[in-house]
C-alpha cells in the first residue's frame, strides 16, 4: 500500500506532513526545538510534548493513550540530545479514519508514518528512518494494512515499526498487538511485515527525493 504525502503544507510551523494510507488521513504538524515551560525543561536533552486530536469532538483518554504510544517510539528515534533545555511540540491531527472507537491501530500506524514525514520536513536529528505496519489475522489468513471492515472481525491485529538502515528492516522499534494469537503466529507476523516495511521505505525514500529535488534544486 502506498502513501500520499504533502509536505510544508502549514506555514506556521517548523515542519508539517499530511498523509493518507488506507482509508486514513492524518496531518502533522511539529514546532520546535522551541523554548519549554519550566516543568517541561530537561538539562540534557530535549522535551516531547505529543498532542493527539480526534477527528471529531474532545480528546479523551483514548488518545492520551495514542500520545503514550507515539512518545515512546519517537523518543527512541530524535537525536534529542543535540537540543538540550528545548521543547519539540508535535500535533497530530487526524481528517479521516477507517476504524470504530474500539479500534486505534489504523490510526496510530498513520500517526506514526505521518511523524516520519514531518520530521524531515522540520529538519530534526533522527537516528534512522523508520516506518509503520498494520497486519491481521482473519479467518486464519495474514492481512497486510488491512481497512477497517475487516478488523472489527479479525482474529488479532497488530501495528509493528521498524527501523530502517541501508534500506532493510533490522530492528523492530514497537510492537502493538491486541487479540488471540500464539508465539509462532506473532513470529510468522514479523517475517512477512519485514518486506512490506522495506517496500514502504522505498516509497518514503522516492517522495523525500523529490521534495528535496523541489525544495534545493535549481532554487
Amino acid at each position: 500500500m502506498a502513501f500520499q504525502v504533502k509536505t510544508s503544507i502549514l506555514s506556521n510551523s517548523d515542519g508539517s506532513a499530511e498523509l493518507i494510507i488506507g482509508g486514513t488521513k492524518v496531518l502533522v504538524s511539529i514546532s520546535g526545538p522551541i523554548e519549554p515551560k519550566i516543568r517541561q525543561e530537561l538539562p540534557n536533552q530535549a522535551s516531547l510534548d505529543i498532542i493527539i486530536r480526534p477527528y471529531k469532538g474532545l480528546s479523551t483518554t483514548r488518545e492520551k493513550l495514542l500520545e503514550d504510544k507515539l512518545r515512546q517510539l519517537l523518543q527512541s528515534i530524535i537525536i534529542r540530545y543535540k537540543y538540550p533545555r528545548q521543547l519539540i511540540q508535535i500535533v497530530v491531527q487526524f481528517l479521516i479514519i477507517d476504524e470504530i472507537e474500539e479500534f486505534t491501530c489504523n490510526e496510530l500506524n498513520a500517526a506514526i508514518n505521518c511523524c516520519y514525514f514531518a520530521l524531515i520536513d522540520a529538519d530534526l536529528a533522527l537516528y534512522s528512518s523508520f516506518v509503520s505496519v498494520v497486519a491481521c489475522i482473519n479467518s486464519g489468513n495474514l492481512l497486510l494494512n488491512p481497512p477497517g471492515d475487516i478488523l472489527i472481525n479479525s482474529d488479532s491485529h497488530h501495528v509493528i515499526c521498524y527501523n530502517i538502515e541501508n534500506q532493510k528492516a533490522n530492528k523492530l522499534l514497537f510492537l502493538e498487538s491486541d487479540g488471540e494469537f500464539t508465539e509462532e503466529t506473532l513470529f510468522t507476523i514479523l517475517a512477512k511485515t519485514v518486506s512490506e516495511a522495506e517496500t514502504l521505505h522505498q516509497e518514503q525514500r522516492k517522495i523525500i527525493q523529490a521534495k528535496i529535488e523541489n525544495d534545493y534544486i535549481w532554487k
